[in-house]
């Protein structure tokens, strides 16, 4: 994907032709399991490509934390007084 650098009818050219292509593509019988944008040509090496496509999975997830609630405002009432 062109960048911020570039004119904004490149950009815009990019995001018309891409659905098109994308379209053509699946329409030959291919299959696009994945989908990568980059800003500039210098993100795009082998090691990204390979972490992309070769994801490694981590055995020590952080399990979520469930966030503290707010301070105790007294005890919690059952129904509202009228």
């Amino acid at each position: 994907m062109p960048g911020y650098n570039c004119p904004i009818k490149e950009r815009m050219l990019y995001s018309s032709c891409k659905n098109p292509l994308t379209d053509t593509i699946t329409n030959l019988g291919l299959e696009i399991v994945k989908k990568l944008e980059i800003d500039s040509g210098d993100e795009l090496t082998e090691k990204y490509l390979y972490d992309e496509l070769h994801p490694t999975n981590s055995l020590h997830r952080p399990k979520f934390a469930k966030p503290k609630g707010p301070p105790n405002r007294g005890p919690k009432r059952m129904t509202k007084h009228q």
